[in-house]
């Protein structure tokens, strides 16, 4: 049934990103970040990835000092290839964000991020919306952005 739809064994194959963007924070708790992510997975043939992502994130306007949260995500993607070399992409992120520092420590919350990118050979730009919240005891936060990244994909 695999190959009748144009997938076989050969056509899935790893493929590893390192991603740095900057999120500049929206809404009523608003913060801006830094993020550092690496993602893992398969691309299988030409049009579909699927990878397990870990993060830091430095929330840099988190109160008087910054805050790092630790995301573990899915990372799924859809290509449209428009050329050899290139390809844009629409891309899904859904995870848990752990607090990793004293203000955050205990804390954690889904996190999500869809976006629309480009990959030329083995650089990708992507613009999406990110969510993270916060929680403990039924009380939390949720801290959204806007995300500019740049990656490698390898």
């Amino acid at each position: 049934m695999a190959t009748s739809m144009g997938i076989n064994a050969q056509s899935a194959k790893y493929q590893g990103e390192f991603d740095l963007s900057y999120s500049i924070g929206t809404g009523t708790f608003s913060t801006g970040r830094l993020n550092i992510h690496t993602i893992h997975g398969a691309k299988i043939g030409n049009h579909f990835s699927i990878g397990v992502g870990v993060g830091l994130d430095y929330y840099h306007e988190f109160y008087e000092k910054g805050e790092l949260i630790v995301p573990i995500f899915l990372n799924t993607k859809g290509y449209l290839p428009i050329g050899e070399k290139t390809s844009p992409y629409l891309s899904m992120d859904f995870g848990y964000g752990i607090g990793a520092t004293e203000g955050v420590s205990g804390l954690g919350g889904l996190v999500w991020s869809p976006a629309i990118g480009i990959k030329h050979n083995k650089v990708k730009f992507q613009l999406g919306y990110t969510s993270q919240e916060l929680s403990e005891y039924g009380i939390g936060l949720k801290m959204n952005a806007i995300q500019f990244m740049f990656g490698i994909v390898f």
